[in-house]
Formats: structure tokens, C-alpha cells, sequence
């Protein structure tokens, strides 16, 4: 349930999907995510997972919420679809923000302004964004909205970990502690925290990374 779980599941039902989704989610929906830092000071080190890292949104959901439209840093997204399919795409995710909650916030550029021409002057390359800021409120607004949304339509299963996944002939089955589920299609989105462990599922299954 980080940004591409949520982001899947709302495209599928957008499009007038009408299959039974189940996001799989080893931490805690964004209401219950609590982190004792800042109560204590330091960080506690979690178990078994990290409230800041892991839950509804992933590590997003405590930012200050910053979203970055551009093909010049943040990932290589173009090199698989294009830069103008991926400018598409990430101006498409503000729309959707916008939708739920974060209209009225503002959209900064980079492009055509006197700090541009005083970089170019002083031979700097300022790279080119456009960033909507929604700032660490609205950002949780958003946030709590696209759940609102989403937690009637899709089945989440919060505090669940999973172990690991097989394919079964033309389905696959996702095996966590206390239950197995089959699936016709399996998406698994784990984000940086899970990606040692996506690499070892990818060679179980004789996916290339």
C-alpha cells in the first residue's frame, strides 16, 4: 500500500474495474502510523516494522509533501516509456492529488525565472521542474481522502507480512504468515525497504531484474 499499490488500485477502479483487489501491506494504515520519535527523541528501532518507512503511502506519507514533475532527477521512468509518456504520467498523479484534497496548493517552476537567467549567466545549469507543494497537512488530507476512497472497493490487509510468492500454472499465490491468497495478476510494488527482498522473489521466479 506505498504510492503504487494506492495508485494501481485507483486506476483499476477510475477505468471501471470490477475484479476483487487485495493490497497486502506489512504496515499500519495511515491513521494508526505512529512514530515514537517524536516523543522520545531518538529513534527505537521498531519491530517489526518501521511506522516512518512502512504503511499507508510508504515513507511519503510524513513528507512535506513535495511532488517533483520532471524527467531531470527523481528516476529514469523515460527510459522505459519516454519523457513526454512520463511528463503525462506525473502530471496525471498531480490531477488525481488535486482531486482528492490538494486544490488550491501551489505549482512552483524553475523554467523562465530571473534565478534561471542568473544561473545561465553564471554558467550553472539549473535543472527544470515544476513542483507542486502541498506541504506535510494537505499532503495527509490527500492521503486520508484516497483511502476514503479506496477502503470499501479493496480488500487491505494491514499488519501483514509477506513471506514469499509462487506461481501456480497461470496464477500465483502469495503466501504470509497465517493465510495464502491466489491471484490471476500479482503486482508487487515494495519500494526501497523491500528491495533485497523483490531481488530474491525475481530469481524464484526467473524474472530478470
Amino acid at each position: 500500500a506505498g504510492p503504487a499499490g494506492i495508485f494501481t488500485a485507483v486506476e483499476l477502479l477510475r477505468h471501471g474495474s470490477k475484479k476483487k483487489m487485495l493490497l497486502v501491506e506489512k504496515g499500519k494504515p495511515v491513521e494508526k502510523r505512529h512514530c515514537p520519535k517524536a516523543e522520545l527523541g531518538h529513534c527505537v528501532n521498531c519491530r517489526p516494522t518501521c511506522a516512518i518507512t512502512t504503511g499507508f503511502s510508504g515513507a511519503g506519507a510524513f513528507s512535506d509533501g513535495k511532488y517533483n514533475i520532471t524527467n531531470d532527477f527523481g528516476g529514469t521512468l523515460y527510459e522505459y516509456v519516454g519523457k513526454q509518456k512520463a511528463t503525462e504520467l506525473m502530471k496525471y498523479v498531480d490531477e488525481i492529488n488535486m482531486q482528492y484534497g490538494g486544490e488550491g496548493t501551489k505549482m512552483y517552476s524553475t523554467a523562465g525565472t530571473h534565478f534561471k537567467k542568473l544561473c545561465l549567466q553564471n554558467k550553472l545549469n539549473l535543472l527544470d521542474a515544476s513542483v507542486r507543494h502541498l506541504g506535510t497537512d494537505i499532503n495527509y488530507v490527500v492521503l486520508e481522502n484516497l483511502y476514503a476512497f479506496l477502503k470499501d472497493k479493496v480488500d487491505f490487509y494491514f499488519d501483514t507480512l509477506v513471506n514469499r510468492v509462487e506461481r501456480q500454472d497461470e496464477a500465483y499465490r502469495v503466501c504470509c504468515d497465517d493465510a495464502d491468497y491466489d491471484c490471476t495478476k500479482c503486482i508487487i510494488s515494495v519500494g526501497r525497504s523491500g528491495s533485497k527482498w523483490m531481488e530474491k522473489v525475481c530469481n524464484e521466479l526467473d524474472i530478470s531484474t
